[in-house]
């Protein structure tokens, strides 16, 4: 049974990496809901890891990479990796290829397709705007910037 259940954790390891890159924790979580014994998921874990088919690192370029192209924020990005068991350091890293500019550019992008040009901006309530930037995780320094940019104050 022993080896039996590690080829069956190795296997759905596998499978599991060859949909999309996966977080350590997520792996976990998903092969503990399969009942395996926990000592030999973290032994086929730290296998993948050690022969570098799973990453974290890689794991967290790509997500945020992905997010960042759906105009997400980075306080957004950040807390769903955190949720996802990503150190912080990880998340920095990967977060730190993208400037102020960048967010700020991708804020107003957001808004850009949210609300379209054709109406009149001068309309649209800044709180409402700041809300919508604000749920999809831009910080308050971005919001503003981007809001004011977008109504031409």
């Amino acid at each position: 049974m022993s080896n039996n259940q590690i080829d069956d954790i190795n296997n759905s390891i596998y499978r599991y990496l060859n949909m999309r890159e996966h977080s350590k924790r997520e792996l976990l979580e998903k092969l503990q809901r399969k009942n395996f014994d926990l000592k030999k998921i973290h032994e086929c874990l730290n296998e993948f890891s050690k022969k570098d088919l799973q990453s974290d690192v890689r794991f967290t370029e790509s997500y945020a990479r992905v997010k960042f192209n759906s105009k997400k924020g980075p306080v957004f990005i950040r807390a769903s990796l955190q949720i996802k068991g990503v150190s912080k350091d990880i998340i920095d890293n990967a977060l730190s290829i993208y400037s102020d500019d960048d967010w700020e550019k991708n804020a107003k992008l957001a808004l850009n397709k949210k609300y379209s040009i054709d109406k009149d901006n001068a309309s649209l309530p800044t709180g409402k705007l700041r809300l919508f930037l604000q749920n999809r995780g831009f910080p308050f320094k971005i919001i503003e910037k981007a809001v004011n940019d977008y109504l031409k104050i």
